[in-house]
């Protein structure tokens, strides 16, 4: 069997080059993965169930208008702008 090939990293100039010896190793203990496995049911475990909330945003004739024109401009309907704009802000 051939001897694996190292792993790439591409830099932000675009330029690509080969990864730390390190990191281009690809051999997996599997001891690291059991722990892993683990881990990953432990999380889901512990993880709450997600929620579903319905906001309702009362704008003015202008604003809707506005945010129609904005919307149509990027190609969404004015719905999917809203909640781009809903999620933007929830992440902020």
């Amino acid at each position: 069997m051939p001897a694996p090939r190292p792993a790439l990293t591409r830099r932000r100039d675009g330029t690509v080059l080969p990864a730390a010896p390190h990191l281009s190793s690809l051999a997996v203990e599997p001891a690291a993965v059991a722990k892993a496995a683990r881990k990953t049911r432990k999380r889901a475990k512990n993880k709450p169930d997600e929620e579903t909330v319905t906001l309702n945003v009362v704008l003015s004739k202008r604003d809707r208008k506005r945010l129609r024109r904005r919307a149509e401009a990027y190609g969404w309907t004015a719905e999917e702008a809203a909640a781009h704009v809903v999620r933007a802000w929830a992440d902020t």
